[in-house]
Formats: C-alpha cells, structure tokens, sequence
C-alpha cells in the first residue's frame, strides 16, 4: 500500500454524484451551483447531506433564509454547463441562464428546478451541521422525487477530484445475506 496525504484522502471515497443545487434568494432570484458533496443519511425520514464550502456561499445563505432548495442530477450531456455554474458571479447574474438552463415549477417548494435535469429531489432544510472544518452540511428532508429515465439513462456524471470526472459504467449484482 501507499500512503496518501490526508489533503487528499477524502479522493478514496470517489467518485460523488453532481448535482445543481438551486435556492432562492430574498428578491426571489434562482441560483444554481454544481456540487458534488452528496450523499443519503436516511431513508425514512428521507434525508440527503450536502457539503458546502462555506458560509458565504450563496446556496448557504439562501437556504438558510428560505429553507428549501431542489437537487437537480447532473447528466454527462450537459456536465461542462453545470461546472461552469460555479465561476464567481453576483447575485442574480442568472449564471444558470447564461450556460443555457431554463427553470421549471416544483411541485412542493417554491424554489424551482432545472428543467435539463432529468432527475430532482424537492427539498425542505431540516438543519445545517457545523463544525470545525472547511464545509457546513445542508441537511435536506426530501420531499418530492422524480426522475423521467432509468439511471442508466440519465447518465449521471461522477465527480472525481478536481477536472476529473466520469459516468457509470458496469453493473454489478452481490448476494446481501441478512
């Protein structure tokens, strides 16, 4: 075995499903950022986690003022647009709209999703989980999912590290014995 410096042990645990995370701001703006910090807590209530990378970020501050945001899964057609959601912008530049995205109603939250995506989570914020690291966790209860396609056709893209990234490829079915 080698060693890998801890900077970069969290890469181990790779590759995480992007998603668009879209809020609403106090003017009632969309904002839509890439993240691929993701992942279940629990399924009954339904709950997902979100790493954000601090409290200035927009997604912090608006679901923290509005406490609902929609997950829209990233698909490898239109993963360069959802990566260059992240370039440094104000508030209410419409970021998402300038890479070509449209927005569409919810049906259980005000914040609406990108209608691209061809799979969602509606979200409410159950809590934010702070400590003494570089992320704050958004915890979401998910309230409304819906996809149009199997999770092969909706191609998710998989983010790596860095510039890295990839699709599913082969499945695989193990016996659980319980």
């Amino acid at each position: 075995m080698i060693e890998i410096s801890l900077s970069k042990a969290t890469s181990i645990i790779s590759p995480r499903l992007m998603v668009l995370v879209n809020t609403t701001d106090d003017k009632g703006r969309l904002n839509s950022s890439p993240y691929s910090w993701v992942f279940p807590l629990s399924f009954n209530p339904p709950l997902i986690g979100i790493g954000i990378g601090s409290k200035n970020k927009q997604t912090y501050l608006n679901a923290k003022r509005n406490s609902e945001f929609v997950v829209c899964i990233v698909s490898a057609d239109f993963g360069q647009q959802a990566v260059n959601c992240e370039q440094k912008h104000m508030p209410g530049d419409k970021l998402w709209q300038k890479q070509g995205f449209h927005s569409k109603k919810s049906k259980k939250v005000a914040v609406p999703r990108i209608k691209e995506s061809k799979a969602i989570l509606e979200c409410k914020v159950s809590k934010f989980l702070e400590y003494d690291g570089d992320h704050v966790i958004l915890v979401g209860e998910v309230l409304h999912a819906q996809a149009e396609a199997s999770l092969e056709e909706i191609n998710p893209l998989l983010h790596v590290s860095g510039e890295k990234f990839r699709r599913i490829g082969e499945e695989i079915n193990l016996q659980r014995k319980r």
